[in-house]
């Protein structure tokens, strides 16, 4: 009995040992690139319930909203938990993630993808960005299931090591030092975009008229919005400065009308740009995304307009 119960005793140690290893061989070959939005890493290591907001959204979000600037001048520990170009159902799946961690007071949604996404699903790059570093769980199931149309192509997210098995031939420091000594990439999300010498031209057509979004993305804005309201968070809907064709434009006033339905602040900066206080020749990186000094004032007005 006791030979039985020493075996039994050393296959637990040799599976969980190789868990492990196998855990850690994952995140060493596994892309690190931080300049499309938030090291998912490095929100794991936050600690528990200590955020008060947190951002979620695209570049549009974590290129505009300064986290560090809100902290010091409400209070309100912040996070932008963004990837780029991220689709409203990833966005949705990162909330549940976040919540398993954090008990924000504010959910603060960057609407861009709501307006343009016009898809079921998105690039694998997109998918890869957001996904990659995601830790296994039921909800990370689901996002792969919602997020890649192929069933055979979701294998190597479930086990991401058969995307990545060849990069051993240009692993650096920076591998290492994150999959053996828990290095993140501490910014809390937020990408400061250098000033390009890109002048905006504000060339929106307004309108009063709505158009419906498309089918996904309105179905999991209202997921979004009810699991805010489930958890008492208050959710706060923005969208950042850009430009807007008259189709966009109208999607965007449908959202609107959803947010004022369900008693959701909006916060609408494409149609109240002088309010902004911005430089159209110095504040801006490109048409979507505001420079460091233009995310600096813009963060500004939105603290001006939580109050």
């Amino acid at each position: 009995m006791k030979k039985e119960t020493k075996k039994i005793l050393i296959i637990i140690v040799i599976l969980i040992i190789s868990m492990i290893a196998f855990n850690r061989l994952s995140i060493l070959l596994v892309r690190k690139g931080n300049g499309y939005g938030s090291d998912v890493l490095n929100f794991y290591k936050q600690p528990r319930d200590t955020i008060d907001m947190i951002v979620l959204g695209s570049s549009h979000a974590y290129t505009s909203l300064n986290p560090y600037l809100i902290e010091s001048k409400t209070n309100l520990k912040t996070y932008d938990f963004c990837t780029q170009q991220q689709p409203l159902w990833i966005t949705y799946y990162y909330l549940k993630e976040a919540l398993k961690y954090q008990h924000p007071k504010y959910i603060v949604l960057e609407a861009h993808m709501a307006v343009v996404g016009n898809n079921d699903y998105a690039e694998e790059q997109v998918n890869r960005d957001a996904i990659d570093k995601m830790k296994f769980s039921t909800n990370k199931i689901d996002v792969i299931k919602n997020s890649v149309e192929n069933k055979d192509d979701r294998v190597s997210y479930y086990l991401n090591i058969i995307k990545y098995h060849s990069r051993y031939k240009e692993l650096n420091k920076i591998d290492i030092k994150t999959a053996f000594l828990g290095y993140t990439v501490d910014n809390k999300g937020y990408i400061a975009l250098e000033e390009t010498g890109y002048i905006f031209n504000n060339e929106s057509e307004f309108t009063d008229n709505e158009s419906e979004l498309y089918k996904k993305n309105k179905e999991y804005l209202y997921k979004i919005i009810n699991l805010t309201k489930k958890e008492n968070i208050d959710l706060i809907i923005v969208k950042t400065p850009t430009s807007y064709n008259y189709e966009e434009m109208s999607r965007l006033n449908h959202i609107k009308r959803i947010a004022e339905e369900n008693d959701i602040l909006f916060l609408d900066y494409i149609n109240n740009m002088t309010d902004l206080n911005l430089d159209y020749n110095k504040d801006f990186y490109d048409v979507g995304h505001l420079n460091k000094n233009g995310s600096i004032k813009f963060t500004n007005k939105f603290i001006e307009n939580l109050e």
